[in-house]
């Protein structure tokens, strides 16, 4: 079971990164890769031993947030990818991680604001292979990719999840020392 553990949460850390990715290369989230986080957390919940009232507050975290991104998808403040990205991050962390996961989402997400206009300032020094990979980041008059904020806030978060495998954390507790 530990293997299985194992490589479904490298499943999650591969698809927020890819998520990450498509987001400042093409200012955009599949929906694949959503519904994949979503079908992937309940394995996930039952290997990690997630009771049924705590899976319930997993899927309460995610309805919740998945509500607040359309709220600001609907004010213009959001892309309906993120909106179903967040919501789908929420699931794996649950509901006693979603505020630090929001915190770390906004602290993120501006400093990857700045760090955008500044890239969209210099657009004249960048190479042309890496402006043409990357035309989330790039593109003047385009929205910041706010998948890259999500994905790193899961990410610092998901360690302090109950879907963390814990002989993941005692190996990262051996590495730092």
């Amino acid at each position: 079971m530990g293997f299985l553990h194992s490589g479904l949460m490298a499943a999650f850390i591969g698809l927020v990164l890819y998520a990450a990715w498509s987001d400042a290369r093409e200012l955009r989230i599949p929906n694949k890769l959503s519904l994949a986080l979503l079908v992937l957390f309940f394995p996930t919940a039952l290997i990690a031993g997630i009771g049924m009232e705590q899976m319930a507050w997993h899927l309460i975290a995610g309805v919740a947030l998945l509500v607040l991104g359309f709220v600001l998808f609907a004010l213009g403040l959001f892309g309906g990818g993120d909106a179903k990205l967040m919501s789908a991050c929420a699931l794996w962390l649950g509901w006693d991680q979603i505020g630090h996961f929001a915190l770390w989402v906004v602290i993120i997400g501006g400093v990857l604001s700045l760090l955008v206009i500044l890239l969209r300032k210099g657009l004249g020094m960048w190479p042309n292979w890496l402006v043409s990979r990357a035309q989330g980041l790039f593109e003047p008059g385009k929205s910041v990719p706010y998948g890259i904020a999500i994905s790193i806030g899961a990410l610092i978060q998901v360690p302090r999840s109950a879907a963390w495998p814990q002989n993941w954390s005692t190996a990262i507790e051996f590495i730092i020392g």
